[in-house]
This record gives C-alpha cells, structure tokens and sequence, in this order.
C-alpha cells in the first residue's frame, strides 16, 4: 500500500450504499405509515373549525340584514311624520279643527273624496290620502294614529312584525302655536 492510498477520498462500495438506501427507505415508510392518521384527524378538525367559523358569520350576516331592515323603516317613519307634521303647520286652522284626526286602522280610501266644503277639510283629507298610500305601500302592516291634545298633536306609526320579524313603532309631537 501507498501513501498515497491515504489521502485519497473514501468512496462507499455499492453494498454500503444498498443498505443505507434499504434503511432510509424502511425508516421513512414507516414514518408515513404512522403520520397518515395523524393528518387526517387534523383536517377533520380543521374543517369542523371553518366549518363553525361560517356558521357564525352566517348568523352575524343575517342579523346585521334584519337591523338594517329595522333602521330602514324607522327612517321612512321618521320621513313620513316629518312630511305630516309640515302639512299640518301649512294648514293649521284645519289641524286645529282637527281634520287630521286620525283613527287606528283607517285607511287611504277613507280620505279618497272629501267633500268640497270647507276647503280646509278637502285640503287636510286630500293630505292624509297620500299620507296614507305612502305608509301602506312602505311600512309592512303599517298603521297611523293622529291626536289633538289643545296646541300638541302626536303622530304615532306603527308597523307590524310581518314573517316573525319583531314591531315598530315611532311617535312625532308638534307644537302649533
């Protein structure tokens, strides 16, 4: 043997490599065969996570849909006792005589052909008409109360829980002094 032979670089004989090769093989099919379990589970319970984690911003959705709906009809009741409440300060002696008194469950039709005297009346029916259709078409189950009280008179709005949905209801005072 040489000197040589010494410094040069060891190179594994082909048997070496085969069992090295058999070896790691063994060892990573068996590594595989005990995490396929494993992993599995861990996708089951990821999905039940997502799974509760759509529920819940599905039920979020759909309640920030139904407060929605409800803020919408209080601003539309809101507008409407508004819109009334002007018509009654530019026909105030027929507000005062109380023509606009308004009785629960009366209707547009009601007001549809007011007589022609005085034309105070005609004109506070003709208002309470369109005032009216205006809440029939929207508010759902919607419904109007008017009282006189001396100089104060209350517009009370109401609208119904229509498919389980819950009521509301909104009343506007006015001053006509």
């Amino acid at each position: 043997m040489c000197i040589q032979g010494l410094f040069f670089p060891y190179f594994p004989s082909v048997s070496d490599q085969l069992v090295y090769r058999r070896s790691s093989r063994f060892y990573s099919s068996a590594k595989k065969i005990s995490q396929q379990g494993v992993s599995l589970i861990e996708v089951l319970v990821t999905l039940v996570l997502v799974a509760i984690g759509l529920s819940g911003m599905m039920i979020m959705q759909v309640r920030g849909l139904e407060q929605n709906q409800s803020a919408y009809l209080q601003t539309q009741a809101i507008a409407m006792a508004g819109d009334l409440a002007d018509r009654m300060r530019l026909n105030k002696k027929a507000a005062l005589n109380d023509f606009y008194r308004l009785a629960k469950n009366d209707t547009a039709a009601n007001f549809a052909n007011p007589a022609s005297t005085p034309i105070e009346k005609k004109l506070a029916y003709n208002d309470l008409n369109t005032w009216l259709g205006w809440i029939e078409t929207s508010l759902p189950l919607g419904d109007a109360v008017i009282i006189r009280n001396n100089q104060v008179i209350q517009i009370m709005l109401s609208w119904g829980g229509e498919g389980g949905k819950p009521a509301g209801s909104y009343t506007h005072e006015i001053d006509l002094i």
